[in-house]
């Protein structure tokens, strides 16, 4: 992420720092206490920590709480440095591109959308609307007078994130997969991040903590959207799922998971849905209901069978969201087997439009804000990262 001369998050401290770096922007307003209490440090460490972390300027003490009951000193807050840096999002889609600008609280700074049409995607193709929307971030953030830390983006398709590529986008014509690394990265010194659309909306959830902090949860993105940048590609209810189970992004094996096709689906059927389904091409179709009760009844489903907490509906206008979450709620009661009542949340998606953008934005923050992964004996997961993401965040100032 950085050329600099920085060690590698080898040490006990670097950890601890990572972790007390985490809780504070994930929990927006914490105290030293609470910190200790929730990660099992000792108090002295802590203050250590955060001495650091204020005089770098990273995280800044906030208002003050309240006593206790018997009274007593105040705690002071503590929360990250929202203009200390910021990140951008990009979605590109058959339709359009969404760009986005977000600081390290996830306030949007800037934001602008562009159509895609079949012409201009043809002249450009999609590694030019990629240079254009890193462009417009680069510009954005210079006449902000913030440093850009990274830049997320968000693609329909399958994307194997870990690896930092894009396998296949059938809507973006993407075949032959698309590596960051050797086709992206050079078009910019920031670092860049890929992700699925429909993930993409899980971090969203996740940082604007409409989720509160939901353990399992199902993002449904449905889009009535051109197929293909091609002229004679029509349109479709397009529906991809985004997943957390156990607290988690769950992208399955080969990154597959989320792809969907109903299991109502049968030759000759041109959509996801079933052949009965054609108003998936036309949802102003009297008949547009049958697809959505179609569609609630997959996810009603997968919600019973992975007992599910959170189910959120986003891509749609408002009201078209709230007929398919309406269905939805009814599909879960229908296939529930059991008398007493099921409790998952189904609602309509926090963010709109932006909902791609602002995620691939905020599993940037994600990334920037992580821990590395530790096994039962304390050793981690994987190999450590080349640079330390503190020092990293350090670079930027």
């Amino acid at each position: 992420m950085y050329n600099g001369k920085m060690r590698v998050l080898n040490s006990l401290t670097d950890l601890n720092i990572m972790r007390i770096l985490r809780l504070v922007w994930k929990r927006k307003k914490v105290s030293r206490v609470e910190i200790a209490s929730a990660l099992k440090m000792d108090k002295s460490t802590v203050t250590k920590i955060i001495s650091e972390l204020t005089e770098k300027n990273l995280a800044r003490e906030a208002e003050a709480g309240s006593s206790g009951p018997q009274g007593g000193r105040k705690p002071i807050f503590l929360e990250i440095n929202a203009s200390y840096a910021c990140v951008g999002g990009i979605e590109i889609s058959p339709e359009r591109m969404y760009v986005c600008l977000e600081d390290f609280c996830g306030t949007i700074l800037y934001e602008t959308m562009q159509a895609i049409d079949p012409v201009s995607f043809a002249q450009k193709g999609f590694l030019g609307f990629v240079k254009e929307g890193i462009d417009l971030l680069q510009a954005a953030s210079g006449r902000l007078r913030i440093k850009l830390a990274g830049i997320g983006l968000g693609v329909p398709g399958i994307v194997e994130s870990d690896a930092d590529r894009i396998i296949q986008s059938i809507p973006l014509l993407i075949e032959d997969g698309i590596d960051l690394a050797k086709d992206i990265q050079p078009l910019t010194k920031i670092p860049v991040f890929v992700e699925n659309d429909a993930r993409c909306c899980c971090y969203t959830e996740q940082l604007l903590s409409k989720g509160n902090g939901a353990q399992n949860m199902m993002y449904v993105l449905a889009e009535h959207r051109r197929l293909q940048p091609l002229e004679d590609s029509p349109k479709n209810l397009s529906v991809g799922l985004g997943l957390i189970l156990n607290g988690k992004i769950y992208q399955g094996a080969n990154a597959t998971a989320g792809e969907f096709r109903s299991v109502y689906w049968e030759h000759p059927s041109k959509t996801q849905f079933s052949p009965s389904c054609q108003a998936a091409q036309r949802l102003d179709d009297q008949n547009a209901q049958r697809t959505f009760r179609e569609l609630a009844k997959n996810i009603a489903f997968l919600v019973n069978t992975l007992s599910l907490d959170y189910v959120y509906v986003g891509g749609l206008e408002k009201d078209r969201a709230e007929e398919i979450v309406k269905f939805i709620r009814e599909e879960i009661v229908s296939l529930w087997p059991y008398a007493w009542n099921k409790t998952t949340v189904v609602a309509t998606a926090s963010a709109t439009q932006r909902a791609v953008s602002y995620g691939a934005g905020a599993k940037v923050l994600d990334r920037l804000f992580g821990v590395p992964e530790l096994d039962e004996g304390g050793r981690r997961r994987r190999a450590p990262a080349a640079v330390s993401p503190y020092q990293y965040l350090l670079s930027l100032s």
